[in-house]
């Protein structure tokens, strides 16, 4: 008698079977694997390595009015304004001194984000202080992408304007929910006519993309509460939108033990949380980007995904992922083509570092093993494209390299040079998430939910101790 095939487990179903600590991967080794044997040394000889190349620089503003409980940022929380931030601008400054010393030349500018913390914890005068400061030490190009993320709580009409005078050209503003009873749970309030008076302002100063970001599973949230966040987006029309799942570590994170548990959605009303979401974006004109973006389909995010472009570092989907990152700033994280540096975590020791005339990196890591390389080409590919073709991959040491090679000495068979993960992809493949092809795999729409599971397959970490956030 014929064999009648197993029934495919519901997306609730597979979460749950499959569910386990990974990371986030936006970057492979994750940061997890950071130590402190690589230290100034080593970003000084990265920073003397001769580029005609632009640069993208991250600069980390860790100042906050308030805590919101959910974060799991690097942050100060302080009401003393200037007072804290005059002595970390001067100390951005030093930073740069020392950098720009090391390099030996002067470096062009592609990408510039300012990152938090808050950055609009600045008044305007000392956003135009700080874009000097860059300006002095760096080359802007002319086609910079320069972004910024900003709290719409303390935002005014006056600062919107005065950013895009600067030269900033795209924002991002944090939602996360707009329900007063979820905002309330977090402590982070900001009423639904100020996100549409900030929204309006952006649009009104010219910013050639707006993100805002949304965050699946805090307290008290339920489908029904986030489909009016998801119509406040649609009305609000952002060219991008972020939709974060949170990640509750009340052992790792103290601020968020001031959220009760039990007001967590459970695990079957994330998983509606997400597909409603998924399911407005992408029947709105928005094309869904890797894991948890979305992107108007003209926007340049979404452009870039369909001609396989997209990078994944850091800071999160980017179309530059063939430019060195070099990020200043407490705990900011600096990543090239086999290295990462990471700054001083404490502001007190990063202070410290730039006193004594040294570079503040405390930890970081070099990779130049072509195993490691070509592992991290696979998930960044996976965490992007949703795809691999081994015949298209190879070690190449710099993120976007080797994608197009077709040199039979570079050609990988993946089946027989990753026998023991493609075991375990057989097994996947078996529950719906991916489909095997000859030499490579593509992800299901149901596996776009276990991406970190299934791009954790290649990371042989994961197979010895299983670390990171959950899915759901």
């Amino acid at each position: 008698m014929p064999t009648t095939a197993p029934a495919r487990l519901d997306p609730l179903q597979l979460l749950l079977k499959h569910d386990k600590p990974v990371p986030r991967y936006t970057s492979y080794p994750t940061a997890a694997s950071f130590h402190t044997g690589v230290g100034p040394s080593e970003l000084a000889a990265e920073l003397a390595r001769p580029s005609s190349e632009p640069l993208s620089l991250y600069v980390h503003i860790p100042f906050c009015r308030h805590a919101c409980w959910y974060c799991g940022c690097n942050r100060i929380t302080t009401q003393a304004g200037s007072k804290v931030v005059g002595p970390y601008l001067q100390a951005l400054g030093r930073e740069l001194e020392l950098v720009q010393q090391a390099s030996g030349q002067r470096r062009r500018l592609g990408q510039l984000h300012w990152g938090g913390g808050t950055p609009n914890y600045l008044s305007g005068a000392e956003q135009a202080e700080l874009w000097a400061l860059i300006a002095r030490h760096f080359d802007l190009d002319p086609n910079l992408e320069a972004s910024i993320e900003v709290n719409p709580e303390f935002l005014s009409r006056e600062e919107v304007l005065g950013l895009r005078q600067l030269g900033f050209n795209r924002i991002s503003f944090g939602i996360q929910d707009a329900d007063p009873e979820v905002q309330a749970a977090v402590n982070r309030i900001v009423p639904p006519d100020q996100l549409r008076r900030a929204m309006g302002w952006m649009r009104e100063a010219g910013f050639e993309s707006v993100n805002v970001d949304l965050i699946c599973g805090l307290p008290l949230q339920t489908p029904a509460r986030f489909a009016t966040t998801i119509a406040l987006v649609e009305e609000l029309r952002p060219d991008r939108v972020s939709l974060f799942s949170f990640a509750y570590l009340p052992e790792q994170l103290p601020l968020q033990r001031k959220i009760a548990a039990d007001d967590l959605p459970s695990q079957r009303e994330r998983v509606q949380i997400l597909q409603g979401a998924y399911d407005a974006f992408t029947s709105g004109g928005y094309d869904a980007i890797g894991m948890d973006h979305f992107a108007l389909t003209g926007d340049s995010l979404a452009v870039a995904a369909r001609a396989g472009r997209l990078h994944r570092n850091f800071q999160g989907y980017t179309t530059g992922g063939e430019l060195d990152l070099l990020a200043i700033g407490v705990t900011a994280i600096s990543q090239y083509p086999t290295l990462f540096s990471q700054n001083q975590r404490d502001l007190k020791a990063y202070m410290a570092a730039l006193d004594a005339g040294v570079l503040p990196v405390e930890r970081g890591l070099v990779v130049r093993d072509p195993d490691e390389l070509l592992r991290r080409r696979i998930i960044q590919r996976l965490m992007c494209d949703f795809r691999v073709d081994f015949g298209h991959l190879s070690g190449g040491d710099r993120p976007g390299e080797g994608r197009d090679r077709t040199d039979a000495a570079d050609t990988i068979n993946g089946p027989q040079r990753f026998a023991a993960e493609w075991a375990d992809l057989q097994t996947l493949e078996a529950d719906g998430l991916l489909q095997l092809e000859r030499n490579g795999f593509r992800v299901s729409t149901e596996g776009r939910w276990l991406i970190r599971t299934i791009a954790a397959v290649f990371d042989p970490r994961q197979r010895l101790r299983a670390s990171g956030s959950r899915l759901i």
